[in-house]
């Protein structure tokens, strides 16, 4: 009696231990490859710039991540960054960002804390007009863009080890000949 209640015992220990498991995996897919707490600054960033320039808050969806994770695995996988075509994110606005350094869990707060840097190199203007190089300015434009409303975020590291960050945007931003806000 005593063993098949300790087999019992093991069996509903192995379960509970299997269970919580896939919550974690779960929890960490949903997630996208960042930490809460990286999401969390990475709002705030985000929000901030918005703030400095008096347009809405952006909200986090977690949609826009899934569609981030897609492509930053692409990403990491070819070990090389490049943007989606625009008709794979139909509206939807994209800043990448890679880097080499072995820190990953802050992943997304380093790179929205860089193209929010690049408001120093921005003169206020229409998009591709005026002294802008938009490839100098354009993650902050779409950072800031006034009809933007979401955000969400993904993270991968290659092989190599260098870690990748999508961010995506909806609706998309950065049309030609219009101010960001």
């Amino acid at each position: 009696m005593k063993n098949l209640l300790f087999i019992l015992i093991i069996v509903l220990f192995s379960s509970c231990s299997k269970a919580l498991d896939n919550v974690e995996e779960n929890l960490n897919i949903n997630l996208y490859g960042l930490t809460q707490d990286d999401i969390d600054q990475a709002l705030i960033i985000h929000n901030n710039a918005r703030s400095d320039v008096d347009v809405p808050n952006l909200k986090w969806s977690s949609s826009l991540s899934k569609d981030a994770s897609e492509w930053v695995a692409i990403m990491a996988n070819e070990e090389r960054m490049y943007h989606s075509e625009n008709d794979s994110r139909p509206d939807q606005g994209e800043n990448l960002f890679y880097t080499t350094a072995t820190d990953s869990l802050t992943s997304a707060r380093k790179a929205s804390q860089l193209w929010y840097e690049e408001i120093e190199l921005y003169t206020y203007s229409p998009i591709l007009s005026g002294e802008n190089d938009f490839y100098e300015i354009g993650h902050y434009t779409q950072m800031v863009w006034k009809n933007t409303t979401e955000v969400g975020m993904a993270m991968a590291v290659s092989k190599s080890g260098k870690t990748y960050v999508v961010a995506r945007y909806t609706p998309g931003g950065n049309y030609v000949g219009e101010y960001p806000y």
